[in-house]
């Protein structure tokens, strides 16, 4: 088992019956095929994150600090708390944070973010000039991609439109993140595909930690949102442009159906949706038009 659930010194001697009782404690709880069933249909419900089969031993190691956290026997005691416990409300956050993976660093889409620049902006600004662009990181994470959209922002449009007003919203189920993002502080590996010149401008350097400047932070404004909660997306409206990247493969096709049905009722007509690499709307939605840019695709309302 990990390491880090081995609280206990291998020096360290006690009686007899102690040790029996920390012997007991060190045991780590199994997750049930049952329990795994339970557990992914609440998951699924509440987030649209589908667990297959093979992925129950992630699942499994996702939950297990949460059981230690709060003394907990086993993973059906965690079913009990997050359907019925007097604070599963409180207990949410931290199953967002446990299940989803969030791993990015800034330019991480470096041809969508070209194509924003070369194309996508230019064609906005030519059907309403003085109007603000509006951005949604719909899956902002800790918030690098809507920090790069920030900085190509201040380094290449508005020199380009002089005036030019944007707002950018970033987007996660995960408060931790959030707070990451809210508090600009990155690693090394996050910033290691950053342009040298965009790295000395707009961060300050504390050892192998980088603070983003106040410039590009209070460009964006980050909040809690769940994709697959209709109540939530109902009040997303009038976007000019959308990234939801790496968010879509973990849906099923009725969640990846309904997420992007929201999206689109989220644009504004003629407004953009950017989503993953590896991601197609193939077999999703027909509602969108097909934009080719270099190497990548955009999808537009009309």
């Amino acid at each position: 088992m990990d390491d880090h659930l081995n609280i206990w010194n291998e020096k360290t001697v006690f009686e007899p019956s102690v040790q029996n009782i920390l012997t007991e404690r060190k045991v780590v709880a199994k997750l049930s095929d049952e329990t795994f069933e339970q557990l992914r249909g609440h998951i699924y419900e509440k987030l649209g994150i589908w667990f297959t089969d093979k992925k129950k031993y992630l699942l499994e190691g996702r939950l297990a600090k949460r059981l230690q956290i709060l003394n907990l026997p086993n993973y059906e005691s965690y079913v009990q708390v997050l359907k019925y416990g007097r604070n599963r409300e409180d207990e949410f956050p931290h199953l967002c944070n446990a299940v989803t993976i969030n791993e990015t660093f800034f330019f991480r889409n470096n041809p969508q973010l070209e194509a924003l620049e070369r194309t996508v902006i230019p064609a906005l600004k030519k059907d309403n000039k003085d109007r603000t662009i509006r951005i949604w990181s719909a899956a902002a994470s800790s918030g690098e991609e809507a920090y790069s959209v920030a900085m190509l922002y201040l380094e290449r449009l508005l020199p380009r439109f002089p005036g030019m007003r944007i707002e950018i919203l970033g987007t996660d189920i995960s408060n931790a993140t959030l707070d990451i993002a809210k508090r600009g502080e990155y690693s090394q590996y996050a910033v290691r595909n950053l342009p040298d010149a965009y790295l000395r401008k707009y961060f300050l350097s504390q050892g192998e930690r980088f603070l983003l400047k106040e410039e590009v932070k209070q460009l964006v404004k980050f909040e809690f949102l769940n994709l697959v909660d209709r109540q939530q997306m109902k009040v997303m409206k009038n976007y000019d442009i959308i990234f939801c990247c790496n968010v879509l493969m973990y849906f099923d096709q009725k969640a990846k159906v309904q997420v992007v049905g929201d999206l689109y009722n989220s644009l504004n007509y003629s407004g953009f949706l950017f989503i993953g690499f590896s991601e197609l709307l193939h077999g999703i939605s027909t509602a969108f038009k097909v934009v080719s840019f270099p190497q990548t695709t955009g999808y537009r309302k009309e």
